[in-house]
C-alpha cells in the first residue's frame, strides 16, 4: 500500500487550499493509499532552533507536533504540500515547516529520503498568476533538492472574487487526478 503524507499550511480549515488538498487526498485514497495528514497551523509547532542536530541525525531535536513527520516522510511514497500565497509567498506556517525539513538533507546536502513523488497546491486571491510564481518556484526547487519529483504543481488564482471552487470542475478534477497519480 502506498503512503502519502500531506502538509496543510493554511489557517482556514475549510478554505480553498483545504478543499483542493481534500481532492488530492480523495484521488490517492481512490487507489488505496494510506494518508497521513499534518496541519501546519497547529500551535504546538516550533521553528528551527539552528542547533544542527539534524546534521548528525536523521531527524530533529525539537520535540513537538512535527516530530513524527520525519518517520512518516521516510516511509512515504509521496508528499503533498498545500499553501495559500500571502504577500507573494507561502504562509508563515509553511515557512516554519520548510525550515524544519532541513533534516531531509544529509552531509554535503545529499538527500536523505529521495525518490518520492510530490504534489504542491497553491491558492491565491489575486487573479494574476505571476504574483505567487517566485514562492512556488522556491518550494518546488526545494523539493527537487530533496530528490522528490513534482508530479503536479497546482496554482489556483483569483479567489478574492469569491469564485465557487465547488463549481470549478476542471481544477477539482486536476487535484483528484494528481492524487491518483501519486499512487
Amino acid at each position: 500500500m502506498s503512503k502519502v503524507v500531506v502538509f496543510e499550511g493554511s489557517p482556514r480549515k475549510n478554505g480553498y487550499t483545504a478543499n483542493l488538498l481534500e481532492q488530492v487526498v480523495n484521488g490517492a485514497k481512490s487507489k488505496g493509499a494510506e494518508i497521513v495528514e499534518y496541519n501546519l497551523n497547529d500551535t504546538r509547532i516550533r521553528g528551527c532552533q539552528g542547533c544542527f542536530y539534524c546534521r548528525t541525525h536523521d531527524g530533529c531535536a525539537t520535540d513537538d507536533y512535527l516530530q513524527p513527520m520525519y518517520k512518516d516522510i521516510n516511509e512515504a511514497d509521496a508528499i503533498v504540500l498545500g499553501s495559500p500565497i500571502y504577500y507573494y509567498q507561502i504562509t508563515g506556517q509553511v515557512k516554519v515547516w520548510l525550515d524544519r525539513t532541513f533534516p531531509m538533507l544529509g552531509d554535503k546536502f545529499v538527500p536523505r529520503h529521495p525518490d518520492k513523488k510530490a504534489v504542491t497546491v497553491f491558492v491565491q486571491g489575486n487573479a494574476d498568476a505571476k504574483i505567487g510564481e517566485d514562492g512556488i518556484r522556491s518550494i518546488n526547487r526545494t523539493f527537487d533538492m530533496y530528490g522528490w519529483k513534482i508530479e503536479d504543481s497546482i496554482h489556483y488564482c483569483g479567489t478574492s472574487g469569491n469564485p465557487d471552487l465547488q463549481k470549478d470542475d476542471k481544477i477539482l478534477a486536476r487535484a483528484f487526478n494528481a492524487g491518483r497519480n501519486l499512487v
